[in-house]
């Protein structure tokens, strides 16, 4: 039983100490999130010989692959070369991040084939560096290229400067907590002094600075059974209009009506006074004409 209950405490706390997606911790226990450079549309830049190059982070890229020699609907790449004769994938999407060199490193592999080079396929590295100069997003820089001809190139290295790579404070269950229960708050007192103002102004017919919310506990048990009345009231007048719309549906029973020619015969004569009965024209009584 106690080597059960370790087991499970060992895997609880493997699984917890797991770093979420484009995460991680250094040695000093600093926090870093790179999601927040993941972009609906991609990172597009061009090397040193004029090819494009599009690329996205914690994600596939959003530009359609061409003639990439991979099976695109089975795997999410995480970079194109744009080449002459087909897109070169130069990565496949890791969410894993590594701390070196003073920056965070992130590594994508298994990209198209290289050409020229047997067994080998595309890769690449991103160096991203804590620049609290650069607010925006940044943008990568291509540093190296391996083989260095455009067309045969199968490792890239690139620079990226940004201030989302510098350490940020993690938001922990309790830290969200906390955030939840103050905008919960905020939200409180805002509709406790629109409601407060409203009731003030029109129920109770002050005017100027009567008419502001008071912070006090009567006052506010007082807006709170008035706003509770309201909302009963409310409740209560839908129920009632959705009841009578629904008996005024089920009161309307089309299938129940079979017609039949007599029957719009007598319905018709009934609602025409001026037309006399058939048998009375037969026995000779006519209507009086002027």
């Amino acid at each position: 039983m106690l080597t059960r209950l370790g087991f499970l405490c060992l895997l609880a706390g493997s699984v917890l100490a797991q770093e979420k997606p484009c995460t991680t911790h250094d040695s000093a226990n600093n926090y870093y999130d790179l999601n927040p450079l993941r972009a609906s549309k991609d990172y597009e830049f061009q090397t040193d010989g004029g090819q494009s190059v599009y690329l996205n982070l914690c994600g596939g890229v959003h530009t359609d692959p061409w003639n990439t020699g991979l099976d695109e609907s089975q795997v999410d790449i995480a970079g194109l070369v744009r080449r002459e004769h087909g897109d070169f994938a130069i990565g496949l999407v890791n969410t894993t991040l590594e701390i070196k060199d003073g920056g965070v490193l992130l590594r994508q592999s298994e990209g198209s084939p290289c050409t020229g080079l047997d067994d080998e396929r595309g890769s690449s590295t991103i160096l991203f560096i804590c620049d609290m100069s650069v607010y925006s997003a940044g943008k990568p820089v291509l540093l190296a290229q391996w083989p260095s001809e455009d067309d045969r190139a199968c490792h890239y290295e690139f620079e990226w400067r940004t201030h989302y790579a510098c350490p940020v404070g993690e938001r922990g269950f309790f830290g969200g907590l906390i955030v939840f229960l103050t905008i919960s708050v905020m939200i409180l007192l805002m509709a406790f002094i629109v409601i407060s103002t409203v009731y003030n102004r029109f129920a109770l017919r002050q005017r100027g600075f009567d008419q502001l919310p008071k912070f006090t506990l009567s006052h506010a048990r007082e807006i709170w059974e008035v706003s509770s009345e309201f909302l009963h009231s409310l409740v209560d007048f839908v129920t009632a209009a959705w009841n009578t719309r629904s008996r005024g549906f089920r009161s309307v029973n089309t299938s129940s009506h079979h017609w039949t020619s007599r029957d719009e015969e007598e319905a018709l004569r009934s609602s025409d006074p001026l037309e006399l009965d058939p048998e009375d024209l037969r026995g000779g009584n006519r209507p009086f004409r002027l």
